[in-house]
């Protein structure tokens, strides 16, 4: 155990020197570079964590991921941070005055007023006290590259096939487009114990930013920051707020409550296995394939609420794959599907205002569609071409749109069972 330990250890100092390297050379390579400070380049927590647990399932993916997260990831950040002469220092080299960016001001100050209201530092949650110390006379690149994602990855939606095709004004471009993705990387917090799996982690950001800005999910008339797909991750965010309160939710996004103590060992265990089942099957990592099933992880974490559900449930799920480090993903979720809302705890719950907010989040996540323009996505809202209906019996709501939308995004969505069982 002391040798696979030290080996892992090394394995994650290899991976950090490899990724410096990748982008110190796409640096290098540029023939034309602006002068601007590089950020200490480092893969975040979490995201390290899975690379090498996808090596040791897989090790003939280890030179795929390795070229991936170590030289492709951090040369797209490069160019993002450091071309010369082109859209991305147009963008990036963009310095933000929040007097001239109304919609990037509100949205930093919703999450910072949210942060704060549940007891929260700022300061160490977003390396900064209020928005104006956070951005204000900084490049959009010092912005971005402060964030959990920033020193290793490029910024979401700012990919060469995103930046085509647009002479406005920086300034004007960023309030109308980006806003929505900055506050999203925020909402990951700064913290080097984020939770996991990255599933847990990702969701509860998409829920973070959509609470401090809700035009991420119900997209705003004439915007562009809608997150194609968000609502499907802020599902699962939500619902661990339903489980553990709002406060809790987002202490444990700072690193600062462990998922084995604020839900329970067997549930932590049991969330974290299921989040690298992708991992342990393809040795693919942090794509999370499973992004549009929330009801799943709704049921994983409600199970455990009863002690019979959950002990029979590591009997025959948790307590195989951690003896013998083999399991088929399309198990655990035939075994999640089988299961019956109505015996589980939460549908013997009294309805409270977050079953109305989760059931109105659903509501909307129908009337939004991704759809591909060029080489980028946007969410849009959408009418859909019949009303919406709830199947009370499998607590979901359905809309009849012919199929997934660009992003694969289904014409479905699970629906609270306390509003479900007293309907």
């Amino acid at each position: 155990m002391i040798e696979f330990v030290a080996q892992v250890v090394q394995r994650r100092e290899e991976l950090q020197r490899a990724a410096k390297r990748g982008y110190a050379q796409a640096v290098a390579a540029m023939p034309r570079k602006r002068d601007a400070p590089d950020p200490e380049i480092e893969i975040p927590p979490g995201m390290l964590d899975a690379i090498i647990a996808a090596e040791l399932a897989r090790p003939e993916a280890r030179p795929a991921l390795e070229a991936h997260y170590c030289a492709a990831m951090p040369a797209m950040l490069a160019a993002q941070i450091r071309r010369a002469s082109g859209v991305e220092e147009r963008l990036f080299g963009a310095r933000v005055e929040l007097r001239r960016a109304p919609r990037l001001r509100e949205g930093l100050e919703s999450l910072f007023a949210l942060v704060a209201q549940a007891g929260l530092q700022c300061t160490e949650v977003f390396g900064a006290a209020t928005p104006a110390a956070l951005v204000e006379g900084r490049t959009w690149a010092e912005i971005y590259t402060q964030c959990h994602f920033g020193r290793s990855m490029p910024m979401l939606y700012a990919y060469p096939g995103d930046l085509q095709n647009n002479d406005r004004h920086p300034l004007e471009w960023i309030d109308a487009r980006y806003v929505g993705p900055l506050v999203h990387e925020l909402s990951h917090f700064r913290t080097p114990d984020p939770p996991g799996p990255a599933n847990i982690h990702e969701s509860l950001a998409a829920w973070i930013r959509s609470e401090a800005w809700p035009g991420q999910m119900w997209p705003q008339p004439g915007a562009e920051d809608a997150l194609p797909g968000g609502a499907y991750f802020a599902a699962v965010g939500g619902w661990l707020a339903r489980a553990l309160g709002e406060g809790e939710a987002l202490r444990v996004q700072a690193g600062l409550l462990d998922l084995r103590d604020a839900l329970g060992a067997p549930c932590a265990e049991a969330l974290r296995l299921y989040g690298f089942l992708p991992f342990l099957e393809t040795g693919a990592p942090h794509l999370l394939s499973d992004a549009f099933h929330p009801g799943r992880w709704w049921k994983l974490i409600d199970l455990h609420r009863d002690p019979v559900l959950s002990a029979e449930f590591h009997q025959r799920h948790v307590a195989p794959l951690l003896e013998t480090g083999v399991a088929r993903q399309h198990d655990w979720d035939a075994a999640l599907d089988q299961l019956q809302w109505h015996d589980l705890p939460s549908w013997r719950d009294q309805p409270r205002e977050i079953d109305r907010e989760l059931a109105t989040r659903a509501e909307r996540a129908l009337q939004v569609r991704a759809a591909r323009h060029g080489m980028t996505f946007r969410s849009e809202r959408a009418t859909p071409p019949g009303p919406l209906r709830v199947d009370r019996e499998r607590c979901e709501i359905a809309a009849p749109w012919p199929g997934p939308d660009a992003v694969g995004a289904p014409p479905s969505h699970p629906y609270p069972p306390p509003l479900c069982a007293r309907s």
